[in-house]
């Protein structure tokens, strides 16, 4: 079923060309220049789950409070964070890992979805 997406024309790829990219790392280059380091380990039509590097955004917001390290994301852990991009764009995001080179956790299959049209390249 993921498969049948076609890439977007002139050679940009969407959000569900990353699935052919799953259990890797995959760089998503955004139209507006944003890079994203993320590593899918499962996805279906609910949600998508797995890893993004620090360098891959800005803050983690938790109750209000942005987490900077290990011991503030323990506090945060098993419910939903907002993960804020580079390129200030907003996402819910559920966290379930946090160490000093990434985060681990899921987004909704959705709010990926409404991403696309901002897709210009995924690499893996």
């Amino acid at each position: 079923m993921w498969n049948s997406f076609l890439p977007y024309p002139n050679n940009r790829r969407g959000i569900s060309n990353i699935l052919q990219c799953m259990n890797k790392w995959v760089s998503i280059q955004l139209v507006d220049g944003t890079n994203l380091q993320v590593y899918v380990t499962s996805a279906d039509f609910n949600s998508a789950t797995g890893f993004l590097t620090h360098q891959s955004y800005n803050s983690l917001i938790c109750n209000g409070a942005a987490i900077h390290n290990s011991q503030q994301a323990e506090a945060c852990k098993d419910q939903w964070v907002q993960l804020v991009l580079p390129n200030h764009m907003s996402l819910s995001f559920y966290l379930t890992h946090y160490n000093d080179q990434m985060v681990g956790g899921s987004f909704q299959t959705t709010q990926l979805f409404g991403l696309s049209n901002q897709v210009a390249s995924v690499q893996c």
